[in-house]
C-alpha cells in the first residue's frame, strides 16, 4: 500500500532518485536552450603548447627579471630564460632565487654568472644590467602531479668551462 503524501511529512524518497526524474536528458547531452559547441583538437596534444627543454647544459639569455615576493611573503628574484641554441632553442625557463640570508648564495652564484659582482659586495645593478646577459643554463627534469617538468638547475657564465660542457664553441651569444 502507498503511503499518502501528507504535507510537512518527511518523504523517504532517495534523493538520488529524485534527481534523476527530475533530470530530462542525460548531462552534456544538447537541449532546445543549449548551444552546440564543436572544436578541432585532433592537433592538440594536451601539453598546452608547452616545449619541454632537454637535460643538459644550454645556451641562454636573460629576457626578463624582477624582485618579486614568493606566496609566503619572502623577498626573491624571478628570472626569465630564453634557450638561444641547440636542440631546445626557443625555450623559456623561469627561475626563482631566494634573498633569504640562508639561501643567498644561490643569488650571488646567479647574480655572478650573468656578469653582476655580488660575492662579498653591496651589490647595485639595474633590471638593464641582467636583462640581455648571456649565460648556460643547467636544465634537469622532475615529475610534478605525473608530468615532467624542466628545471633549472644552475645558471653558469657563458665562458669557455661552460661552452665545453654544452660541446659548442660557436654557440652565438
Amino acid at each position: 500500500m502507498a503511503k499518502p503524501n501528507i504535507p510537512g511529512a518527511k518523504n523517504k524518497t532517495n534523493k538520488k532518485q529524485q534527481t534523476q526524474s527530475a533530470k530530462e536528458e542525460p548531462k552534456g547531452l544538447p537541449n532546445e536552450q543549449d548551444e552546440v559547441f564543436e572544436e578541432d583538437f585532433t592537433d592538440e596534444d594536451g601539453s598546452g603548447g608547452f616545449k619541454l627543454a632537454s637535460e643538459g647544459f644550454h645556451p641562454a639569455k636573460v629576457i626578463d627579471f624582477e624582485k618579486s615576493y614568493s606566496k609566503t611573503g619572502n623577498p626573491t628574484y624571478v628570472w626569465q630564460f630564453l634557450i638561444t641554441a641547440g636542440d631546445s632553442e626557443g625555450v623559456e625557463l623561469r627561475f626563482w632565487t631566494s634573498l633569504l640570508p640562508q639561501a643567498r648564495w644561490k643569488t650571488v652564484e646567479t647574480l655572478e654568472a650573468v656578469g653582476i659582482e655580488a660575492a662579498g659586495s653591496m651589490a647595485r645593478f639595474k633590471r638593464s644590467d641582467v636583462v640581455g646577459s648571456p649565460c648556460v643554463l643547467e636544465v634537469i627534469h622532475d615529475e610534478y602531479e605525473g608530468r615532467t617538468n624542466h628545471k633549472v638547475e644552475r645558471v653558469h657564465p657563458a665562458d669557455e668551462e661552460a661552452m665545453a660542457a654544452i660541446g659548442d664553441e660557436d654557440v652565438p651569444f
